[in-house]
């Protein structure tokens, strides 16, 4: 178009003549003869391009298919194969019936697959099993399709023991909870698989029958006479239930642990036992210490996944009479209560002391850390090997002075890991705490709503103001930062922080303790991860401050709230952790 003789008049609203629109049509002849030559070009160079990309894929197609037969995957022999597989299955649940994770997935890849995976029995032994609601209305020809699945599966086990899960789904929006008609489906499932009673190794159930169906539950036996309750070896047990049913309903909880005789169970190590609230005071005169094998078990958890003001309390006097049973704890979980009495308030403290020598990890929900009753069973307690330490409350108040003096005298020289809800937590307490914690590795100040949560909030805000609660500033993290003289700094040994909320220091603070910590003789080794949560925007990217030690594994994680700045992040931070399984190794330092 350089050489156009209209080139003045391209781009403008200029009108043409009769005698331009002639002279410009000519003009154009020979440009449009030229595109046309060009494109016929181009469309030949086109199926040579299409020609030479088909010859490609079916060279990388013949490449790839001589490779697969020399591939290692396909060479390994049948046991390390099924030793692969086994690792693949989920590794804190129960596996599913379902076609898209594992089982079943590694089954439908190929026929080797398929051979090697329906004949090792290790690979079945787990299963999740989802009962109906009673009012689902479920067909009899869909409880027959499940029925064949589920002994289809428990066929390919063999005889190796199993770990079963069975489920309830979530109540319908459109059901009453109240007024529900209860599930029996879950007798079904049990009658059906009795004859594998002595080889279920691990259970987790979920129960919410009526009282004459736990009895029948609970008494189930096999050919030989034994139930499944007296054979497992780890057993979580979710009874669902609330409040508003009748006290004659809810007295069915301690008859139906009775019925199961779990203290007849020479196997059982690791006990999980989830009950809605209140129904502590429930078990408390049953003794709950004599229905269970307190003196082997080595895993109690009372806790489970509840919110604190929805999971069951247990009575102070009932806790100390369970901790004395259980000399071989290591790991305990526990939400604790007032004493059910007068008289069990005058008796409370043991005369001795509460001696758990293999504890190892400690949750405990205190409702006030101001108790007596708790001050004084907290500085009975004897656990010389605890190195991990969870413990929160629900309410408000400048209470934290009283225990978490105690807590320091009786476990701080041993404590690797802490998670603490610091809410109304006063500075100064919480300076003089991380100072006397010199082995502590990893420390998580815990969002103060799942703290103070009330019933009727379904959700939290991260970001929420609250103004009971002492916002800890730049002196705070000046504790935690190595100093150039080489004097002591609080946690030397840290390497995990999780900090959520009244975080009011800035970010240059944070990333000064940081890069000390990276480089100071004085702190034997740099952060690994931080997660930060600010209830404040934004003063300064610190990331690039500390992009080399990212780049060295540093796991740098801050989320702060929406701003006029224009940088934004999600407010609903909080979730409900789930409940880890008996089994957790809860040495695992670090979050996902």
């Amino acid at each position: 178009m350089d050489q156009s003789p209209f080139r003045s008049i391209l781009g403008t609203n200029h009108v043409p003549t009769e005698r331009e629109c002639d002279m410009i049509t000519e003009f154009l002849l020979m440009p449009q003869a030229q595109l046309a030559e060009l494109q016929a070009k181009i469309m030949e160079q086109e199926v040579i391009l299409q020609k030479l990309k088909a010859q490609c894929k079916d060279l990388r197609d013949n490449i790839n298919a001589h490779r697969a037969i020399i591939s290692l995957i396909r060479r390994l022999p049948d046991d390390i194969l099924r030793e692969i597989f086994v690792y693949c299955l989920p590794p804190n649940r129960t596996a599913g019936m379902c076609a898209t994770e594992p089982p079943l997935l590694l089954a439908h890849v190929c026929e080797r697959w398929r051979r090697v995976a329906m004949s090792t029995p290790r690979l079945w032994s787990s299963l999740r099993i989802p009962a109906y609601r009673e009012e689902a209305q479920v067909s009899e020809g869909k409880l027959d399709l499940r029925k064949q699945r589920i002994m289809q599966w428990i066929d390919r086990t063999g005889s190796v023991p199993l770990s079963l899960s069975f489920t309830l789904p979530p109540i319908s929006d459109g059901s009453n909870f109240y007024l529900r008609r209860r599930s029996n489906d879950m007798k079904r499932l049990f009658s059906l698989l009795s004859s594998t009673f002595s080889r279920w190794k691990k259970l987790e159930v979920f129960l919410d029958e009526s009282e004459e169906d736990l009895l029948q539950i609970a008494r189930m036996q096999d050919e030989n006479g034994q139930t499944p309750f007296q054979m497992v070896e780890e057993l979580s047990l979710h009874i669902m239930d609330d409040l508003s049913i009748g006290d004659s309903e809810r007295r069915k909880v301690p008859v139906f642990l009775n019925e199961l005789r779990l203290n007849c169970n020479a196997r059982l190590h690791r006990l999980g036992l989830y009950l809605n609230r209140n129904m502590g005071t429930q078990i408390g005169p049953l003794s709950l210490h004599k229905i269970i094998p307190c003196n082997q078990l080595e895993v109690l958890d009372l806790q489970g996944s509840y919110l604190p003001f929805e999971s069951c309390s247990f009575p102070i006097d009932t806790l100390a009479s369970i901790l004395q049973a259980c000399p071989k704890l290591v790991v305990f979980k526990a939400n604790i209560s007032p004493p059910i009495s007068s008289f069990a308030a005058s008796v409370l403290v043991p005369t001795s002391e509460i001696a758990l020598h293999k504890l190892k990890y400690a949750s405990l929900f205190f409702p006030d850390w101001n108790d007596d009753h708790i001050l004084r069973f907290t500085a009975k307690c004897d656990w010389p090997s605890l190195t991990s330490l969870y413990i929160r409350r629900p309410s408000s108040g400048d209470d934290s002075i009283y225990l978490l003096p105690v807590l320091v005298d009786r476990f701080a020289s041993k404590l690797t890991s802490l998670r603490l809800s610091h809410s109304d937590i006063p500075k100064r307490k919480l300076g003089d705490l991380m100072l006397a914690l010199p082995l502590l590795v990893q420390l998580h100040l815990e969002h103060p709503a799942f703290s103070q949560a009330y019933e009727g909030e379904e959700t939290f805000d991260a970001y929420d103001h609250f103004p009971d609660s002492e916002s800890f500033d730049d002196t705070i993290l000046a504790l935690l930062t190595p100093n150039p003289d080489g004097t002591p700094h609080a946690l030397p040994l840290l390497r995990f922080l999780k900090w959520e909320r009244n975080t009011e220091f800035t970010d240059k603070a944070l990333a000064h303790l940081i890069q000390q910590r990276s480089v100071s003789p004085s702190s034997p080794t740099p952060l690994k991860q931080v997660h930060i949560v600010f209830g404040r925007p934004i003063q300064c990217d610190i990331l690039p401050d500390c992009a080399s030690l990212i780049d060295a594994g540093l796991d740098l994680r801050l989320k702060y709230p929406p701003s006029l700045d224009g940088f934004t992040d999600e407010s609903g931070y909080w979730k409900l952790e789930p409940a880890r399984s008996l089994d957790a190794d809860y040495r695992t330092l670090g979050w996902d």
